[in-house]
């Protein structure tokens, strides 16, 4: 371990790191600290209780949500959307399940589709990111539109389709995707400041985002607020009290835990994917990951060791220095 936090430090000196970096054993922390800066400008510093927004790191709480309502006998995996809403065609077969949305295979249009889209700071959709503040505000976008190709046909990374799946919960809940995940799923994990935040109404000690030039803040390249593939905020210690509380069934019921920890789709030979999470195929360890305008995230759990390896910068790109770090050292 000591060897460890010696390489993580002297990469994070090496990358000009900004963000906060930590390793917990259960809830105790073995290294935890904070470099650079929440607002440059004002020389204001990040610290080890900063609120990061964390991308599409968010995308496992949004599946989570979806688990509770399955928890609740609203849903089941195998329900079709057709059989939610008729008027869900052509941009999703009527056939694709809540299953294949969670693993990436419904085949949905994809409003911000990854194959196709890579530079992450120039991004841009057909309404303005003002106006999009809950997951509902999307629905234009999927309107008109065409499926990308047959449900379970393959895997294919889809931010189109864990939006239309916080529509769902929107839907099926009859209140806000913010609040449910709020009241269902991070009260459940004790995330005591975790949040879906806008833009223009941040809390105290929140980090500006800032693009790869290190100068210009990313309020521009996203929505005003967080929906369900990305934009939550959140903390160290709160994603700490998060893989404690999924591990240990606080969250979902035992049996849905174990079926949402669950490898859905074989990646390569080493990774597979579970319901908005990466994870090892010998189930050793579980990685929650994401990439924006002003965000670099990564948080994984190590089953064997209960450790807790938190990456969390708010700069564009900012994990992945750290991030070859732990996967050499793992």
């Amino acid at each position: 371990m000591n060897e460890l936090i010696r390489k993580i430090e002297k990469a994070a000196l090496e990358s000009d790191f900004s963000g906060v970096l930590s390793i917990f054993k259960d809830a105790s922390p073995v290294y935890n600290k904070a470099f650079g800066y929440r607002d440059l400008k004002n020389k204001l510093p990040n610290t080890t209780s900063t609120l990061f927004g964390i991308a599409s790191g968010t995308k496992v709480f949004t599946a989570l949500g979806i688990c509770k309502l399955i928890d609740q006998g609203l849903i089941a995996l195998d329900t079709p959307v057709g059989s939610i809403n008729k008027t869900f065609t052509g941009f999703i077969s009527e056939n694709a399940t809540i299953q294949q949305l969670l693993t990436h295979t419904s085949g949905i249009y994809d409003y911000y589709d990854e194959e196709i889209e890579q530079d992450f700071d120039h991004f841009s959709v057909d309404i303005p990111w003002c106006e999009l503040e809950t997951p509902s505000d999307y629905y234009p976008l999927f309107e008109g539109q065409t499926m990308k190709f047959r449900p379970g046909e393959r895997f294919s990374y889809s931010n189109g389709g864990y939006i239309f799946l916080s529509i769902l919960i929107e839907k099926l809940s009859g209140i806000l995707y913010r609040d449910f995940i709020r009241e269902h799923v991070l009260q459940k994990a004790d995330m005591k400041v975790s949040g879906f935040y806008a833009f223009n109404n941040l809390p105290e000690n929140t980090a500006n985002g800032y693009l790869e030039d290190r100068r210009t803040i990313n309020i521009y390249q996203l929505p005003i607020r967080g929906g369900g593939d990305g934009g939550m905020f959140t903390t160290t210690g709160d994603l700490c009290a998060f893989w404690n509380h999924l591990i240990s069934n606080q969250i979902l019921s035992k049996q849905l835990t174990d079926t949402f920890l669950t490898t859905h789709c074989t990646l390569n030979e080493n990774t597979g994917y579970g319901f908005g999470f990466y994870k090892s195929l010998d189930d050793c360890m579980y990685s929650i990951e994401g990439s924006d305008a002003g965000v670099g995230f990564e948080s994984k759990y190590i089953v064997k060791e209960r450790l807790t390896l938190n990456i969390l910068s708010n700069i564009t790109n900012g994990e992945n220095a750290i991030r070859k770090i732990i996967l050499d050292h793992l």
